[in-house]
C-alpha cells in the first residue's frame, strides 16, 4: 500500500516520491507558517497548497494543477506575514525536484542562491531559516528560479 504520512518532519515536499517509493513515513509540517511567529493556520497559497496537490496525485485524486507559471510561488511577501519588521522569504514550487538552484535579488542586487528545499532566503535547515529585515528602501524581491532543464522562470514580490 502507500504510505501513512504521520510524523511532522518539514515543508520539504520534494521527498514524497521517496516516502512513496520506500512505503516509508514521511511528514510534511510547515512550521514556518504554523509554529513561527507569524503563524497563519490556513492553507497557505504555495507550500500547503502544493502539498495537497501533491498528496491528491499520489492518493489518485484527480484536482486541475495549475498553470506552469503558477507552479512556482515567492512565499513570504502575504500582508500579514511579517513581525518585527521582517519576512521569512522562500520559493515554493509544486515539483521542487524540478530546480537547480534559486537566486535571490533585492532591489535587483544578488542576496544569495538557494540549492536546498525550501530554497530560502536565511537558510539554516530544512525547517529554519533567518528572518530578512524589510527597510524602506526596499521596492522589489525577485527570485530567479533556474530549472534542470535550463529555463528560468522568475517570481516578483513588489513592495
Amino acid at each position: 500500500g502507500k504510505p501513512v504520512v504521520c510524523n511532522e518532519d518539514s515543508q520539504a515536499i520534494g521527498q514524497l516520491g521517496v516516502a512513496l517509493n520506500t512505503r516509508s513515513s514521511w511528514g510534511y509540517y510547515n512550521n514556518m507558517t504554523k509554529q513561527e511567529p507569524p503563524a497563519d493556520w490556513s492553507i497557505t497559497p504555495g507550500e500547503d497548497r502544493f502539498f495537497a496537490l501533491r498528496m491528491c496525485a499520489m492518493l489518485g485524486i484527480e484536482k486541475e494543477l495549475p498553470p506552469f507559471e503558477d507552479q512556482y510561488y515567492l512565499q513570504g511577501f502575504e500582508p500579514e506575514m511579517t513581525c518585527d519588521g521582517q519576512r521569512w522569504i522562500r520559493l515554493a514550487s509544486l515539483y521542487p525536484e524540478s530546480i537547480d538552484y534559486v537566486e535571490s535579488l533585492r532591489n535587483g542586487e544578488h542576496v544569495c542562491f538557494a540549492y536546498v528545499e525550501p530554497f530560502s532566503v536565511g537558510f539554516q535547515s530544512s525547517w529554519r531559516q533567518r528572518g530578512t529585515k524589510i527597510t524602506e528602501e526596499d521596492r522589489e524581491w525577485k527570485a530567479v528560479v533556474h530549472l534542470s532543464d535550463g529555463r528560468k522562470i522568475e517570481k516578483t514580490a513588489e513592495l
